[in-house]
């Protein structure tokens, strides 16, 4: 008899985590799609303020386009900065500023210090977990694969022109530029040491 129990309360047990794990794994779902809507529109709001080609050094006039950023990131409670679409990969996600934990849960985050629209602008995402991983296929890009950033002062079309693993502590990648660059970092499985290092470069418009 204490077998048969103990067997039914073992079966109970477990259908009761079947069904917490359920439940969680929808709920997760529920919140990723929410939050990437959301944000997403955020972002589109943002972007629709004003395109301009990407030569343009400012809507404001400003010799810093940088700055207006930093200005106005207390104006925007979920600090959306814009966004990023790369297209051979099919990922079009929001971008936030800041890399903490619970900006990454939700969104690609911009690396704190390192530039807003010239020079070297530098994100990062996970590539795999519960929550956003908007870089899980990164990995797959190849030389010359376009990406597009967009922000309210317009959009950048760059060319991946380096993909490479890179050590944890090496920031020689996050230092600022010459020539406009885009620099996508995520994790590597298996390798906790280690970064992935996607580098593109800004695409000249032919007149």
């Amino acid at each position: 008899m204490k077998k048969k129990t103990l067997k039914r309360v073992f079966s109970v047990c477990i259908c009761i985590l079947f069904v917490f794990f359920i439940i969680l794994y929808t709920y997760i779902q529920f919140y990723n799609q929410r939050n990437h809507k959301n944000l997403l529109n955020i972002a589109n709001n943002i972007v629709s303020q004003n395109i301009v080609n990407s030569d343009h050094e400012s809507h404001s006039g400003s010799n810093n386009p940088n700055n207006e950023f930093i200005d106005e990131r207390s104006e925007n409670q979920n600090n959306v900065i814009g966004k990023i679409i790369i297209k051979d990969i099919n990922v079009e996600a929001p971008i936030v500023d800041g890399t903490s934990q619970e900006s990454l849960k939700v969104a690609v985050g911009h690396i704190e210090n390192t530039d807003y629209w010239n020079g070297n602008v530098c994100l990062a995402s996970h590539n795999r977990g519960s929550f956003a991983h908007y870089f899980e296929n990164i990995d797959k890009l190849k030389i010359g694969d376009e990406i597009v950033y967009q922000t309210k002062l317009g959009a950048k079309v760059y060319s991946v022109s380096s993909i490479e693993q890179i050590e944890e502590h090496n920031v020689s990648v996050l230092e600022s530029t010459e020539r406009n660059t885009l620099t996508l970092i995520t994790c590597i499985r298996d390798k906790s040491d280690y970064r992935l290092c996607v580098k593109a470069v800004e695409k000249m418009i032919q007149n």
